[in-house]
């Protein structure tokens, strides 16, 4: 069986507390990385900043805020601390003004990991406050453009572009940077978009999570996309506020009104009390119900890990062998080691 497509989540994973990245997450220099280390391409996060430049960023809490792994350039070698109501759609100065944080597990004055998860467990919030606060920048590091990356990584990666925020021109704009470097390999995904109204017949017509699987959204971001100008695949992103799934025939139906062609979900889908809503299996049955019954619908899967939990062999070797067509994981080397063996 071939193996599965790797895109490294944020490049070689997250940087924010409680996880284990070493460069600063959806930046240059993490997404090289990545490259080097042998990923097929990355995932990362884009918005639409007031100024119409398309960053490269996350985003802090709902708000999608730019304190959390951001700092303001101030002056020829100063920072300041963005606040929680500054928001990445809001700011309007140029993208090299906005330095990446120094990776949070650099932060930590020990060394075993076991315990440095531990220690953030215990207070999370503490943890997440610290690492707010503090001023430590990852030396020639900024926020990266969209094209700042094609550029730099250039035409033989690829790209799965997750769209943020509230601002419906995104998607469009992404296209027009994709013109701009026509042989990049390009995905574009989100979690922002609005399902077809559920059929009130359907036997699950009263479940909240079949009717509306990730919960209410308000901007839809992807369905400027459908039937786009570039052909550029569209792939739907599931799990935003729960790790179950709809049932099966909803998520084909979910795929069909944006003629998508991906599915993305939670890895551990599968280990919930009802992994598929509908479907009589559970555990690692319904991981590959899932796979086989998408599959059947023409329908590619990637499975992305999540940034609360250290990535484990066995995880990984689970998902490698499972049958997707892409995983997105944050230890892109244990991800090639997996592959190898």
């Amino acid at each position: 069986m071939h193996r599965p497509l790797i895109f490294g989540h944020r490049g070689v994973g997250c940087s924010i507390p409680g996880t284990l990245g070493l460069l600063p997450e959806n930046s240059i220099s993490s997404f090289l990385e990545a490259r080097r280390l042998g990923a097929d391409g990355v995932e990362l996060d884009v918005f639409l900043s007031k100024n119409d430049e398309i960053l490269v960023v996350h985003g802090h809490l709902a708000k999608n805020s730019l304190c959390l792994t951001t700092l303001k350039k101030d002056g020829l070698t100063g920072v300041k601390q963005f606040l929680e109501d500054d928001l990445i759609e809001k700011y309007d100065s140029k993208s090299s003004d906005l330095l990446l944080k120094k990776p949070w597990r650099l932060l930590q004055s020990i060394t075993d990991i076991d315990v440095i998860i531990k220690n953030h467990k215990s207070n999370v919030a503490a943890s997440f406050q610290s690492y707010i606060d503090n001023l430590e920048h990852a030396e020639g590091e900024h926020v990266p453009t969209l094209d700042e990356v094609f550029e730099k990584l250039g035409d033989t990666f690829q790209y799965n572009i997750e769209l943020k925020g509230s601002r419906p021109e995104l998607g469009p704009r992404v296209l027009d940077a994709i013109e701009r470097h026509p042989k990049v390999k390009v995905v574009i995904s989100s979690f922002q978009w609005i399902p077809p109204k559920l059929d009130p017949s359907s036997p699950h017509a009263e479940n909240a999570l079949e009717a509306l699987p990730n919960g209410k959204i308000t901007v839809d971001l992807l369905r400027p996309l459908v039937n786009n100008r570039l052909g550029v695949p569209i792939g739907l992103l599931f799990n935003n506020e729960t790790s179950e799934l709809p049932s099966l025939e909803r998520m084909v139906e979910c795929t069909r009104s944006y003629h998508a062609e991906w599915v993305s979900l939670a890895h551990d889908f599968w280990t919930t009390e009802t992994p598929i809503l509908g479907a009589a299996v559970k555990g690692l049955d319904a991981l590959h119900h899932l796979v086989t019954e998408l599959h059947k619908k023409g329908l590619k899967i990637m499975t992305y890990f999540l940034e609360s939990v250290p990535d484990t062999e066995k995880d990984m070797k689970l998902q490698l062998a499972s049958g997707v067509d892409a995983i997105c994981p944050n230890d892109v080397e244990l991800a090639m080691k997996c592959a190898r063996q």
